[in-house]
């Protein structure tokens, strides 16, 4: 009985190790690779507007996470 579980383990080990590593960088085994791809969209946003427009979105959030912490600490004084 032991004998077929260790049996049993060890094949499913096998199979675990052979499909690991299947689908590792699927998308980025093109000749110029993912590395590219992110470089020219990094160059796209810049030249399109879409980095400023992130930029600004990203203050805005920021602007409105300090209004929260200022309004949830002038609360928690008064209270």
């Amino acid at each position: 009985m032991i004998r077929y579980i260790v049996l049993g383990s060890m094949l499913a080990t096998a199979a675990l190790l052979a499909s690991a590593g299947r689908n590792d960088a699927f998308a980025c085994n093109r000749t110029a690779g993912c590395t590219m791809d992110v470089l020219l969209e990094d160059y796209a946003m810049k030249h399109d507007g879409r980095m400023d427009e992130a930029i600004r979105a990203g203050r805005a959030n920021v602007e409105a996470f300090r209004a929260y912490q200022q309004a949830e600490k002038a609360y928690e004084a008064r209270h």
